[in-house]
């Protein structure tokens, strides 16, 4: 293989002379014609670094034989005798040779010039088809001492593994390299078989490092499984070192290995252990990958001291670049490193740091410098044909600049352009051992979940390394989707918040599992898109974050309103952290909670009809404050009656989700809102209503509505009306005389039977009817009873439907989801009875529906159950508490709290019900006694804090 010289060696060579060093030859070293440079030039060693090579000096440090003190520059007609006359030409007279040449004169070598004597002086030797058909043994003249190696190995193996060594050292030295592993492992073989168990166990430190880098833990795995049979013949040193690189090979093949192992391995080692500069290398790149700079940070020392052991030629350059773009990137201290690329190191590692250097500043948010660092580094992985490396940097600065919105022009330029460069041709700072990507997704579509999880580690940290943020923030993703589907939950919202996927946090969310989510805040220094991700998955999951965690969150999401722009931005974490502390303020102290109502006092006070994208989780953060800190009650009520007047949609909310803080203060209600419902607004007239207030300015609004909804129902074929308002207008009714609320349920016992009618606007006239009916004279509600009775086991079916779409390939699909009518009026019914023959009739009635129903239909039954007297209950609890459906064991939950005696040991089986539903309808209900003692200690024990507060 040929030898590789660093570009600041040619310059120094050749700015330094101009024609052959021998004395009274004036050969030009590079000869121009036509406008073409030829380097014809040869570099020469003043020294061998070959024992048995001209002038080899054992003394002279092996790390500088490649070194400008080291060469001279000879013609083609004076370097073969130069190599092949040592005697002739000594060390110290080719020194003087040296020394005359480098006094030919300074001069500035041209780009051009540099790129065409690099072509030459560091291309590698070609594998002849000559060579290709006799194979790497044969072509090296190595048949003969490799068969007498197989000869020797039984008789003397020790003799043989000296003649493996001599072939595999002659492969090293030649295009064949890669298969000189193959002979080391059979020359370990024979130490092990003499029983040299150090050298073995050095030999095969060394191949597994290969196969690491190589990206083959299984061959890893194999040379540490030989090592350890004969453990106990090492010394510590080299026992360190097979340590080390057991661990190295184990992160992220073996699940149970964490990376702090890996850190802690790496302090075990000794600086001149073999393998502590692999081992530190790895270490600080799988810190950067896993974001653990803390392991960095606190080993700084430890790694720039192995960092300054490398050699000074190019893959020792590189080495230490690799770790040292680590440290740079710990500390967010890059400028020397920036400064010195092109002095110190060669092209490809100085666009290297620079595309290093633009990802971090990526991810700190300096986005403009970001843009220019990853322009720099596509100059100059182009300049030096890593075409690959510069299609990755187009990608990940496309992918800066969506990250951070610049629109400045087609970002699908970019993407032509990468793809240009990809066809142009090949070449990679750190070239990929296989197609990482590739093999990943093929093991997750074969459900392969081991292989998957080790090709992802792979490829994020070659990702990171090589600064591809595009696959970066795609492997991150990847990692999500892997966690999900093997049902890993607590590791996959960390991925999908480094990606940015928002949608699958927010579907995450929701299929959340019956258990505690410690997911912590969010680091201020995080990428914005991160902590938008982060705050988005707290404002849906924050029901599932336990006590401490939920606070943190609520303090941090508090801080984040206050000091973010109240701006619609995609770059503005501040709309995401509002709906991440409504979600928490039920743990939010009292100064985190008066703090964010500073923030927001005035957010209801506006223009009537208008909507504010905050009003959702405002409302929700108001009702649980009010349920928690009792100093704020009313301050909470005056927003919140705000907001009843401001508008519909959020006015619906409020009753939805504060009635009970409506009905604990009815004078604030009635001060605030009798304006409102006096001038016509339903929500105001409503809330006085709840509240138990002085219902006389919702009068001419409920007179309106019975006008309204007693109006003949008209029906035009082909034409759909969807009904809204009638559960309002239901509760408004209930302040009219008994001729009106009779007037009202007849017109809604109308709508209920009309077929053609759809079944939303039906179920709605049921609902309505279940709000006045029991508000008739007896022998009305008798009647409505047997009408309800009647529907309930035959209910007609609508002609007309809402759903639109069946087909499985229809982009447009419309549905209102399931109504069940028949149990919806069975709920009427059993809220219109009166009488212990109807409870008994519409018990057995829903007893008879409950096994076939639908979830709508068993929450429409277990309503009613809930809703039926005391002593009127004749179904069996126990049947209710075994039924599948979460329903009806929510209502044997409310049962049992009821009359615990009735039912011993049912508490503790429905405390706990795999369902959170079921345990939060037994907490409120629970009460207190010596009975309930076993129950309340188990819900206290319960990771959902509702519940904790509930028991408490």
């Amino acid at each position: 293989m040929g030898r590789t010289y660093r570009e600041q060696t040619i310059k120094l060579l050749f700015g330094t002379a101009t024609h052959c060093a021998y004395p009274g030859c004036a050969t030009k070293l590079i000869f121009k014609d036509r406008e073409l440079f030829t380097p014809t030039a040869q570099i020469a060693h003043i020294r061998s670094e070959k024992e048995n090579g001209p002038r080899h000096d054992p003394g002279y440090d092996g790390k500088k034989i490649n070194d400008f003190e080291n060469l001279i520059l000879l013609c083609g007609q004076h370097h073969p005798p130069v190599d092949q006359h040592e005697s002739a030409y000594t060390t110290e007279e080719l020194l003087e040779w040296k020394h005359q040449q480098s006094q030919q004169g300074e001069r500035q070598v041209a780009d051009a010039e540099l790129a065409a004597i690099e072509r030459k002086l560091n291309k590698e030797t070609p594998i002849t088809s000559d060579a290709v058909l006799r194979g790497p043994i044969a072509s090296l003249d190595q048949s003969e001492r490799l068969r007498q190696a197989e000869d020797r190995l039984v008789e003397n193996p020790l003799e043989a593994a000296v003649l493996f060594d001599e072939v595999a050292t002659s492969l090293e030295h030649s295009p064949f390299i890669h298969h000189a592993s193959i002979i080391r492992s059979r020359q370990c073989a024979a130490l092990e078989k003499g029983e040299d168990y150090l050298e073995a166990a050095k030999l095969r430190v060394d191949l597994g490092w290969r196969s690491y880098f190589a990206a083959d833990p299984f061959a890893v795995g194999q040379h540490l499984e030989k090592t350890n049979q004969y453990v106990q013949h090492l010394t510590p040193d080299t026992g360190r070192a097979v340590q080390g690189l057991s661990y190295a090979a184990a992160f992220g093949y073996q699940r149970q290995i964490a990376i702090d192992d890996l850190a802690a391995a790496f302090d075990q080692m000794q600086p001149p252990d073999q393998g502590a500069l692999h081992l530190a290398v790895v270490l600080a790149e799988e810190s950067i990958t896993w974001r653990r700079k803390d392991l960095i940070v606190s080993r700084v020392d430890a790694l720039s001291a192995l960092a300054a052991t490398t050699g000074s030629d190019e893959a020792g350059l590189t080495t230490k670049a690799r770790i040292f773009m680590c440290l740079a990137e710990s500390n967010d201290d890059w400028a020397a490193l920036v400064r010195d690329a092109r002095l110190v190191y060669s092209p490809s590692v100085a666009a290297w740091i620079h595309a290093r250097y633009a990802r971090h500043l990526t991810l700190i948010g300096k986005v403009d410098e970001s843009i220019q660092r990853w322009q720099d580094a596509i100059d100059g992985a182009v300049a030096a044909h890593l075409n690959d490396s510069a299609a990755d940097w187009l990608y990940a600065l496309r992918s800066t600049r969506m990250l951070y919105w610049i629109n400045n022009g087609d970002p699908n330029d970019l993407h032509r352009l990468a793809q240009a460069l990809r066809a142009a041709g090949n070449g990679s700072v750190l070239p990929e051992p296989y197609p990482l990507a590739e093999r990943a997704a093929s093991r997750m579509l074969d459900r392969k979940w081991p292989d998957a999880l080790q090709c992802l580690h792979q490829q994020l940290k070659h990702a990171v390394v090589s600064a591809s943020l595009a696959a970066e923030i795609t492997t991150h993703e990847r990692f999500g989707d892997l966690f999900v589907a093997t049902e890993k939950w607590h590791d996959a919202p960390k991925h999908y918040m480094y990606s940015a996927r928002t949608n699958k946090l927010q579907k995450l969310a929701k299929a959340w599992p019956d258990e505690a989510l410690n997911f912590r805040e969010v680091a201020g220094e995080a990428p914005h898109w991160e902590r938008r991700a982060a705050y988005e998955f707290a404002a849906i999951a924050g029901k599932s974050f336990p006590q401490e965690i939920a606070r943190n969150w609520a303090e941090s999401a508090s801080e984040e309103v206050a000091s973010s722009p109240a701006t619609n931005s995609p770059l503005s974490t501040w709309m995401p952290a509002f709906k991440a502390f409504a979600a928490c303020a039920d743990e939010a102290t009292v100064g985190v909670a008066e703090n964010f109502l500073d923030l927001t006092e005035g957010y209801f006070r506006r223009n009537a009809g208008t909507h504010w994208r905050t009003d959702e989780p405002l409302v929700k953060a108001l009702a649980k404050i009010s349920q928690n800190h009792e100093s704020l009650k009313n301050r909470v009520l005056r927003m919140l009656c705000d907001a009843i007047v401001v508008g519909y949609e959020v006015g619906q909310q409020v009753l939805s989700e504060c009635e009970e803080a409506l009905r604990e203060d009815p004078a604030t209600v009635q001060t605030q809102l009798s304006g409102a419902a006096s001038e016509g607004n339903i929500n105001a007239a409503i809330s006085l209503i709840i509240a138990g207030c002085d219902s006389a300015p919702a009068f001419g609004l409920a007179r309106e509505k019975l006008e309204q909804y007693t109006q003949p129902l008209e029906i035009l074929p082909g034409v759909m009306n969807f009904e809204v308002g009638q559960e309002d207008a239901a509760i408004l009714i209930t302040v009219l005389d008994e001729l009106g609320r009779q007037e009202f349920v007849d017109a809604m016992l109308a709508r209920m039977l009309e077929v053609g009618d759809i079944d939303s606007n039906r179920a709605s006239a049921i609902e309505a009817i279940r709000i006045v009916g029991p508000t008739l004279a007896s022998d009305a509600r008798a009647a409505l009873f047997e009408t309800l009775l009647e529907f309930s086991r035959s209910p007609s079916g609508s002609v007309a439907s809402m759903s639109y779409g069946d087909d499985p390939f229809s982009r447009f699909k419309v549905t209102v989801g399931e109504l069940p009518l028949g149990p919806i009026a069975v709920r009427a019914a059993g809220k219109v009875a009166h009488a212990s023959y109807q409870y008994e009739v519409i018990q057995r009635l829903a007893l008879t529906l409950l096994p076939s129903a639908s979830n709508s239909a068993c929450r429409a039954l277990t309503l009613m159950f809930r809703g039926l007297p005391d002593d009127e209950l004749i179904a069996d609890v126990e049947m209710l508490a075994a039924h599948p459906n979460p329903w009806p064991r929510c209502f044997a939950a409310v049962a049992w709290s009821r009359n615990p005696s009735k039912w011993p040991g049912l508490g503790e089986r429905l405390a706990a019900d795999k369902d959170p539903g079921v345990r939060l309808a037994l907490a409120r209900t629970l009460g207190n006694g010596p009975e309930r003692e076993s129950v309340i200690r188990l819900l206290r024990q319960d990771y959902r804090r509702d519940i904790q507060r509930l028991v408490e």
